[in-house]
């Protein structure tokens, strides 16, 4: 199969350069470029089948009187409208949709470790793309949308704000605050910024590595901080408020080591910290692929003991289906429950 030719210019357009190395004026062009490209191709993909999994997946706060229409047979009599009745003298019903009174919030990691990636995007482009297929579907059900970006500390807020310009606005500053990747992750900062942004209760989707040892301390038996403490105490609150999704960006690189030898791994939020893998070892793959694992489970086990769900988005793969796929299993969970 081919690959999509605009999807190929979006990864080139996101990828191939560090706005740091470049005069403003190239690195402001080539943003531009990126951001129409996503928006054109968030528009387009954020349609039908995928927009219709959204709304079913987040629900509107209630319900609202549209008109009367005759009786037929088949209908729910519990919305027998008895004043039309009376006043006609044949039996109507009411007809009511679907309020969309949602507030749909994003939070965007932009610290160096989402710059990350060794097959197709990077996680923060990756994140990018995903944000914008969300807020294009949320913009087209007439929902509202905010955004907060942040690394060690708060970097870009759009305030929240309904129509599809502000989509295509918040959509562009994310392609600009995910191209300037800087400095370490501070989820605290992040999710404070994120309840303080709305006070209503909204759908929060959190795009993020959550490479933050505040998060999970290592050694898995190291004790806690109180930074520790203070990060899952903002995460828990969040999820009271609110409704809230991590979405993790993960590259294959993250899962599974290929067998190439001997390779240096740095971390890119701690300069000087290296460290040289013999990925020709069984072992060493093997310890790798089980530490990965663990790690993973761990964060999917601290999401769940604060109420929060977790989506998983490949750097290798369209964010389209794994949202879509998501989408469609939330749909059904919440027919369950309310059947």
């Amino acid at each position: 199969m081919r690959a999509d030719p605009q999807q190929r210019r979006l990864t080139l357009a996101m990828n191939r350069f560090s706005p740091e190395q470049l005069p403003i004026e190239v690195a402001s062009r080539d943003l531009a470029r990126a951001a129409r490209l996503l928006v054109i191709r968030s528009q387009r993909e954020a349609t039908g089948l995928f927009a219709g999994n959204y709304v079913s997946a987040f629900r509107g706060s209630g319900l609202e009187f549209e008109e009367s229409r005759p009786y037929v047979p088949g209908d729910d009599i519990r919305t027998l409208d008895w004043n039309a009745t009376a006043r006609i003298g044949q039996p109507f019903v009411k007809r009511f949709r679907e309020e969309r009174n949602q507030t749909v919030l994003f939070g965007l990691d932009v610290s160096a470790s989402m710059r990350f990636g060794t097959s197709g995007l990077t996680k923060a482009a990756t994140a990018v793309h995903a944000l914008a297929l969300i807020a294009a579907a949320s913009g087209r059900a007439g929902d509202s949308s905010g955004l907060v970006s942040f690394d060690s500390r708060v970097r870009e807020r759009v305030p929240i704000g309904r129509g599809m310009a502000h989509t295509w606005g918040l959509i562009r500053l994310a392609v600009s605050a995910a191209s300037a990747s800087r400095g370490t992750t501070s989820l605290e900062s992040g999710l404070r910024a994120l309840r303080i942004q709305c006070r209503q209760r909204s759908i929060v989707v959190l795009f993020s590595d959550f490479r933050d040892e505040a998060l999970l301390p290592s050694p898995p038996a190291a004790t806690e901080t109180r930074r520790t403490t203070r990060m899952r105490t903002e995460l828990s609150r969040l999820a009271q408020a609110h409704d809230v999704i991590a979405a993790v960006p993960i590259d294959p690189r993250e899962i599974e080591l290929p067998k190439v030898g001997m390779i240096r791994v740095d971390d890119p939020e701690r300069p000087g910290a290296t460290l040289v893998l013999n990925t020709g070892s069984r072992r060493t793959r093997a310890r790798y692929r089980d530490a990965c694992e663990t790690a993973r489970k761990r964060l999917e086990a601290e999401f769940r003991s604060s109420g929060v769900e977790t989506l998983w988005l490949r750097t290798d793969r369209s964010p389209l289906h794994a949202l879509g796929r998501f989408f469609r299993e939330r749909a059904i969970r919440r027919s369950q429950v309310s059947a």
